[in-house]
């Protein structure tokens, strides 16, 4: 069984549904999608996350971000803009040129990414934006609809948000880091498509930091996992105090996507 919901003009859009609990059960397929970004969608592709039964898109990019390349549409589907943060702070939008000047200003790339990761958790607005999400989940739960929620590159806000939504569902967590992880795999053939015309022209320091801003590495969510004991104790308490979802909430997403 595969995660991917094959494109033709949009990676690593994959399922959450098909994961096994530790609780015994399994999460429905047809609920919840994870994506990059979705403004060059094809008609065929429009058409088939129609039929998959997308009836809610969350888009988690800045208003830059967002107004520089609109989701393309899905008949069936309504669309809800929730920036995770203000500004792309993932830097993955960044045009070569922009990322070379913020390099040569003295950012590193992988620190910014831990930056980013814990501001996941340290954020007031990130969470607030993040209880929302879950507010858009619970709405959408019960019947036949399905949510996909994307960003970018689908792998730092999006992937905070589907580790998020596993562990509500009880996905174990080798199985959810996994999940995190297999982004490397999906976005690979995109990336070799934009980048590759880039190798000979670009200064070699550019093109480690664009493999590293486009990358899904364990220490960046590690970065998330230690903020998270320092400030709240445990992921359960982050969710619970943090973001403000209740046990009532969270067993109802398990009731509504497990079976």
């Amino acid at each position: 069984m595969t995660q991917l919901i094959q494109l033709e003009r949009a990676a690593n859009v994959r399922e959450l549904g098909g994961y096994q609990t530790t609780n015994g059960t399994t999460i429905k397929r047809n609920k919840l999608i994870r994506s990059a970004a979705i403004n060059e969608l094809t008609a065929s592709d429009q058409a088939v996350l129609a039929n998959y039964g997308v009836n809610q898109v969350i888009d988690f990019r800045s208003i830059a971000e967002a107004n520089a390349q609109p989701d393309r549409p899905i008949a069936t589907a309504k669309q809800l803009f929730l920036p995770i943060f203000k500004e792309d702070e993932t830097m993955v939008s960044l045009s070569p040129e922009s990322l070379k000047q913020r390099l040569e200003d003295g950012e590193d790339a992988e620190e910014q990414m831990k930056k980013v990761y814990r501001h996941f958790v340290e954020s007031d607005y990130a969470r607030q934006q993040y209880r929302q999400f879950f507010d858009h989940v619970i709405d959408n739960a019960e019947g036949e609809g399905a949510t996909l929620f994307h960003c970018t590159a689908g792998k730092d806000r999006t992937g905070f948000g589907a580790f998020l939504l596993l562990h509500v569902l009880a996905v174990a967590p080798t199985t959810i880091k996994e999940d995190y992880l297999a982004t490397n795999r999906y976005l690979a053939p995109m990336l070799k498509e934009k980048f590759a015309p880039m190798t000979q022209r670009l200064p070699q320091e550019l093109l480690t930091a664009i493999t590293v801003l486009m990358s899904a590495k364990e220490s960046f969510l590690d970065e998330s996992l230690a903020a998270i004991d320092q400030h709240f104790g445990s992921v359960d308490q982050y969710l619970s105090q943090g973001l403000g979802v209740t046990k009532e909430e969270q067993a109802y997403l398990t009731a509504q996507l497990t079976e």
